[in-house]
């Protein structure tokens, strides 16, 4: 039973003025889970149907609006669709938050997890999967990770959030960090955007699709590999494999892009959970999340090899 809610509202309201409310069926899709998959937590889901036809519903949560933007999520999703990367996006009401996509059947397809990934074979469906996109369709706007630090910042300050005891200095390293990527020039192709093991669905047959393309945009695909790699693996010889497997070959540039996009990654994340568990309503463990990233973040800028990282990418 559909249990009221204002994203369920806004979904039947969307559904209605497209002529399918009095004809479909409403159920809850995957439930939010914040820490430490980060799972369904930016927009409610729900499952739709109308006779034999089915759609998977997401309805963007209101303490996410100041984050997420519809337009472009619309955008990066309907490019990854067109390289057929991820499943196509059949209606959209920007006014009300609400996004109807093909639905991969509950019984097929599930949700990946990190083991699903890690393994060779597996990790070279998911670069496959990601080459997909960044050989696809490009959306209309660059994706940048540090506007989107900015924001966060922006936020943390408006809403009094406490940082970490060593977040001005980690603010400082990840101003250091996102510097030196820039100090060269690379490639710009559609990008996921998405490192998260949970974003990718495995099918009957093991096959790979991409979901969720909020943080997609154009920009360098190393850093659709840099997250990745952070997502899937906790030591230095899986990363190199990894950097192997996608590129050919491991140089100590390439690896030591991957490791800093990775800590403008987490350090994004860091200030996500910070300011989630501060200001939203909903009862997720956005802190118990932030504590994470934050460590693993501090832990690479620490690393006694940060400094030859700087100076690697400038050259």
């Amino acid at each position: 039973m559909l249990t009221e809610s204002p994203e369920s509202l806004r979904l039947l309201d969307a559904l209605h003025a497209v002529g399918l409310g009095n004809d479909a069926q409403v159920g809850h899709g995957t439930g939010a889970v914040a820490s430490p998959t980060r799972l369904a937590t930016e927009w409610a889901g729900f499952v739709v149907a109308v006779g034999a036809q089915s759609w998977y519903a997401k309805v963007l949560h209101d303490d996410m609006k100041e984050l997420i933007d519809v337009a472009r999520t619309v955008d990066a999703s309907r490019c990854a669709a067109q390289a057929e990367a991820t499943v196509a996006l059949r209606i959209v009401d920007m006014q009300r938050g609400v996004l109807l996509f093909d639905r991969l059947e509950a019984s097929e397809w599930r949700w990946a997890r990190v083991d699903d990934l890690a393994s060779p074979e597996r990790l070279d469906a998911l670069w496959a999967a990601k080459r997909q996109v960044h050989d696809g369709p490009a959306p209309m706007f660059v994706s940048s990770p540090m506007d989107d630090i900015a924001r966060l910042r922006a936020l943390c300050r408006r809403d009094a959030v406490e940082l970490p005891i060593d977040g001005l200095r980690t603010d400082d390293c990840i101003d250091r960090a996102w510097n030196a990527l820039q100090a060269s020039d690379v490639e710009v192709v559609p990008l996921h955007g998405d490192g998260l093991a949970s974003n990718v669905m495995v099918g009957p047959q093991g096959e790979l699709k991409l979901i969720d393309f909020d943080y997609g945009g154009c920009g360098d695909p190393w850093y659709d590999v840099a997250i990745t790699l952070n997502e899937l693996y906790q030591f230095e010889p899986q990363w190199r494999e990894g950097i192997v497997r996608w590129a050919g070959r491991c140089d100590e540039v390439d690896y030591a892009r991957c490791r800093l996009y990775a800590l403008v990654n987490d350090w994004y994340w860091t200030l996500w959970g910070l300011w989630l568990g501060t200001t939203s309503p909903r009862r997720l463990e956005f802190t118990k999340l932030a504590q994470w990233t934050s460590l693993r973040c501090r832990q690479g800028i620490q690393d006694a090899r940060f400094e030859g990282w700087l100076h690697l990418l400038k050259g």
